[in-house]
């Protein structure tokens, strides 16, 4: 169950970075690409793998529960991990109702206030946390254990990603209340 759920990490990882790259081009108005078909794609597989986060997480704490030894903290990074995976589905749902408006002819967004920058700018500060915080397990879950030649490089590739998205919403929010 834990390799199907790195293959599931892995294949979502891909396709948020498409989905966020591509929305981020079209927030900039550098391209008018609808990604609502990926969102929607993309929404389904992270169903699948908060349901199996959860089922993983039940059986930790079934094993705590036996052992009596939860470690809660010296288990900071398992935290880490499962509360930033709350906040994401959280934070989803008011970046799902910020942009769920279009229609099939154009690009069409809702009202973009101060109140979805906000929201959509904590979603891309949890999911660097989650995707930061799980990186070095899903490597390694593919068999890449030497992560030091290119811990850097994944680093600087996510970071300039999460900046251009958060630069997409800050454009787009400015351009909306300058209109």
């Amino acid at each position: 169950m834990r390799k199907l759920n790195s293959i599931l990490s892995a294949v979502i990882l891909v396709l948020f970075i498409a989905h966020g790259v591509l929305g981020s081009l079209t927030m900039l108005d550098a391209a008018v690409i609808i990604t609502k078909h990926m969102a929607r794609g993309l929404l389904v597989l992270i169903a699948v793998h908060v349901a199996l986060s959860c089922i993983l997480t039940a059986k930790a704490f079934k094993t705590w529960k036996v052992t009596g030894a939860p470690y809660f903290k010296e288990n900071t990074l398992f935290w880490a991990r499962r509360i930033s995976g709350i906040a994401i589905m959280l934070l989803i749902t008011f970046h799902l109702l910020a942009f769920m408006s279009t229609t099939p002819d154009k690009f069409t967004l809702p009202f973009f206030g101060t109140a979805q920058l906000v929201t959509n700018i904590l979603l891309v500060a949890s999911l660097a946390v989650h995707v930061i915080t799980n990186v070095k397990p899903m490597l390694i879950s593919f068999g890449i254990r030497s992560l030091k030649p290119r811990v850097g490089d994944i680093l600087f590739i996510l970071s300039a990603l999460l900046v251009l998205f958060i630069i997409g919403f800050i454009v787009y929010y400015v351009r909306w209340n300058t209109i």
